[in-house]
């Protein structure tokens, strides 16, 4: 298996925050995980990168190596703040955020906090607006929320012997070994376990993504809250959700009020991709494209 992309360092505090660095430009895009992930999710994407400043991947607080702390210490705004910790420890004044599911609601909220440390913002498959009422619709896409999170979920409080089993829980049936995987994956898969009594368990802490589940769903901000948002968008959208031929997660109606809302200047729609494998193989290639200085965003 090849050699990690990724340079890795740490923001102390009293929550200390790991990261991954590929590059060494001044002005990195930072990136942001989803709810149970962490920066290796980027891999792909930082292997196709052309921003010359490179990018950052951070473990948000609770995820790979990052500090756990204690419940009460989660949600959107706590998350905000050690983007901008972040930031502050890079010496970004006014940095590209690009967030992936939970990451996308996280670079948002910054954005809204902290308009003037966010220069634009890349959305990847999540960042809805929360609506004001709630619609009989609204059940069906938590319910189909919830149940694709659960498997997720529920590999955090297992242990496993070794990582092929890990593997296995990911792919039933199919007796993969890491080195059956494309590297960029392979590598997500590993950072994502740590030695525990007994064999591997996640990294990521089940009492951090259940609190974060519930405050994304109360905090995060209205279509009429995000107007507030001044800087540049680009969209990306994955054809489908958790799973092969479920429905996506970002629906259409979320979409066209988050462009009425939003200084939208680009939307990728990925057919084929679910919220997962988007982040993988030639996916990633377009969303690093998205991110090319002289792409749809105009960076300056």
């Amino acid at each position: 298996m090849q050699q990690s992309l990724w340079k890795t360092g740490s923001v102390p505090g009293e929550v200390p925050l790991a990261f991954g660095r590929v590059g060494e430009g001044p002005e990195p895009v930072l990136a942001l995980h989803g709810i149970t992930a962490q920066h290796r999710a980027f891999n792909a994407t930082a292997r196709y990168l052309r921003y010359p400043d490179g990018i950052v991947g951070l473990d948000l607080r609770g995820r790979g190596d990052s500090g756990r702390p204690p419940s009460g210490s989660y949600g959107l705004t706590a998350h905000a703040r050690d983007v901008v910790r972040t930031l502050d420890y890079l010496g970004i004044e006014n940095g590209v955020v690009v967030g992936h599911s939970m990451g996308a609601f996280v670079a948002l909220h910054t954005a809204l906090l902290y308009p003037e440390r966010v220069k634009a913002l890349v959305l990847l498959d999540g960042g809805w607006p929360r609506r004001e009422e709630e619609l009989e619709s609204d059940e069906a896409e938590a319910e189909a929320l919830r149940e694709g999170l659960e498997r997720a979920f529920r590999r955090l409080d297992m242990v496993f012997e070794a990582p092929r089993d890990y593997l296995e829980f990911w792919f039933p049936g199919q007796g993969l070994t890491l080195e059956d995987l494309p590297p960029d994956l392979a590598d997500y898969y590993l950072y994502d376990l740590e030695r525990v009594e007994g064999g591997y368990n996640p990294k990521a802490s089940r009492e951090a993504a259940e609190e974060d589940t519930a405050l994304v769903s109360s905090e995060s901000p209205t279509a009429a809250a995000l107007k507030g948002i001044r800087c540049p968008v680009a969209l990306v959208r994955a054809e489908e959700g958790f799973f092969p031929g479920s429905r996506p997660l970002f629906s259409n109606e979320a979409r066209d009020a988050l462009v009425k809302a939003l200084d939208v200047r680009y939307e990728l729609f990925l057919p084929g991709a679910n919220h997962y494998a988007m982040m993988f193989g030639e996916h990633a290639r377009q969303i690093a494209g998205v991110l090319d200085p002289e792409g749809p965003l105009l960076f300056e």
